[in-house]
């Protein structure tokens, strides 16, 4: 479905992205991991054309996305790190606001019932008459993902969704996420926490700008050789970031890159 193909970004002089490769396929939860400073937000922003790599390309059914952007757009929602819905309107309104902008060309009965199905799916039924500023973290992060899922996008992109989430809103987060895929959807996220991470169907972990692994999450922990996900970020420092990726290279994981 999406295939980054040596993709490189630089900022101010300097490399931030060496040379990506990795393919997702249709319903998958993907889970882009690293250290602060290592690229993930730059790697999604690259991967959902917002911020195009200056070198390689992203394709999207055989199609050149940064070529063929504007025909793409509809398929793509993004969910940045803060949020920006509006706090003094309650979830409900909030929703039936971002569908009277996005979606205008549809009757008002549609757009309600798109509404509805969102308010359901994020399990926010019962928050639906509460003030944003009155919910919890995890419950607002919910709001922002509902404002994208309101146009159906094919590939949904979201950066640190669960950073600042206690453990169960976190996990209950990403059991959400996990859910969207099973209508077709791809979900792409940046993530720091390692507790949910068996909930993703493969992860890519970035050091230094450069890709040191990809597969799925039961291969991870053999991979680094380590016992607990907890330790991947410790086994990173043992290596230079070229090192790493040199190493994927050869492994039976690169299969999953191709």
């Amino acid at each position: 479905m999406l295939k980054a193909r040596k993709l490189v970004v630089e900022l101010g002089g300097n490399t931030i992205l060496h040379n990506i490769d990795f393919k997702i396929h249709e319903s998958e939860l993907i889970g882009i991991l690293g250290p602060s400073g290592s690229g993930k937000s730059t790697l999604l922003m690259a991967l959902n054309g917002f911020r195009p790599a200056k070198e390689g390309s992203v394709i999207i059914d055989g199609k050149d996305l940064y070529e063929h952007f504007e025909s793409f757009k509809s398929d793509i929602g993004f969910v940045p790190q803060d949020d920006i819905v509006p706090s003094a309107l309650k979830v409900e309104r909030v929703l039936q606001y971002a569908a009277e902008l996005r979606l205008g060309d549809l009757p008002p009965e549609t757009r309600s019932a798109r509404v509805a199905g969102v308010i359901r799916l994020l399990g926010l039924s019962d928050r639906k008459d509460v003030r944003v500023s009155s919910l919890s973290g995890g419950q607002r992060k919910r709001v922002s993902v509902g404002v994208e899922l309101l146009s159906r996008p094919r590939m949904l992109f979201a950066d640190e969704p669960t950073s600042g989430l206690d453990p169960a809103l976190e996990r209950s987060l990403t059991e959400a996420f996990k859910r969207l895929t099973e209508d077709g959807n791809s979900v792409i996220v940046t993530t720091h926490i390692m507790s949910s991470l068996s909930l993703y169907d493969r992860l890519a972990v970035v050091v230094g700008g450069r890709l040191a692994y990809f597969g799925p999450p039961d291969e991870i922990k053999d991979y680094f050789k380590v016992s607990d996900f907890t330790d991947i970020y410790t086994r990173l420092d043992e290596m230079a970031p070229d090192k790493w990726h040199t190493r994927l290279q050869g492994s039976p994981q690169a299969q999953y890159l191709a």
